[in-house]
């Protein structure tokens, strides 16, 4: 059976032809639309708290939140907002014999940020270095046992021997927090909230070898 096809022209135009390019046309513009408001929604929703997206977040919590709930993070990791840093104090023995009474605030060392700095090179120890000492420092604060002190005095008396003190009998130890501030809406930002965690005195472990790495 042959099939007749019929179609209606207006002004010399095919008006079937007409309307089918209007209507696709428009589905374009509508899907560019739909998938630059979903991007940009997508966007906002995964970036970090911003005064933004703080506005936008109920918003955002029943679009995205709601239809297109995933895992997030795999593309966009909530930023780590404390810095733990471990502080090593050498202590000569006329130190440790009135340490009960209060330690010095004067000769504390940071010996986490130089490692830090020299993280670029990915082929040295720095990086790794640094790796072992914050998750030391990490894992002691968060629930102190002997391992991570163990490695945290070993890393304090390395330091200590790297810099020329390797007479002295102790060594202190302490925990700095540094804590980022989240921005005011519509001001700067706040210094970094910093805390700090007395771990003791213990004796220098004169076990450890020089690593060579610090330099003061």
């Amino acid at each position: 059976m042959r099939q007749i096809r019929v179609s209606f022209s207006w002004k010399g135009k095919n008006v079937p032809k007409t309307i089918g390019v209007w209507v696709m046309n428009i589905i374009r513009v509508m899907t560019v639309l739909w998938l630059v408001a979903f991007f940009t929604l997508t966007l906002l929703y995964t970036l970090p708290t911003t005064p933004i997206e703080s506005t936008l977040e109920p918003f955002l919590d029943a679009t995205i939140g709601t239809y297109f709930d995933q895992g997030w993070d795999l593309f966009a990791p909530g930023p780590v907002d404390t810095d733990y840093a471990l502080l090593v104090r050498p202590l000569s023995n006329d130190e440790f014999k009135v340490a009960g009474k209060g330690l010095p605030n004067n000769g504390w060392y940071d010996i986490s940020s130089p490692v830090w700095a020299k993280q670029g090179n990915i082929f040295s120890a720095y990086p790794r270095l640094s790796n072992v000492i914050t998750q030391a420092t990490l894992s002691y604060d968060n629930q102190p046992s002997q391992e991570p002190l163990k490695l945290m005095v070993k890393f304090a008396s390395a330091f200590c021997k790297d810099i020329g003190k390797s007479n002295v009998s102790y060594i202190a130890l302490m925990i700095r927090e540094r804590h980022s501030v989240p921005w005011p809406e519509g001001k700067a930002p706040k210094p970094p909230a910093i805390k700090t965690k007395f771990v003791g005195i213990y004796r220098m472990d004169r076990s450890v070898e020089n690593i060579n790495l610090y330099q003061i």
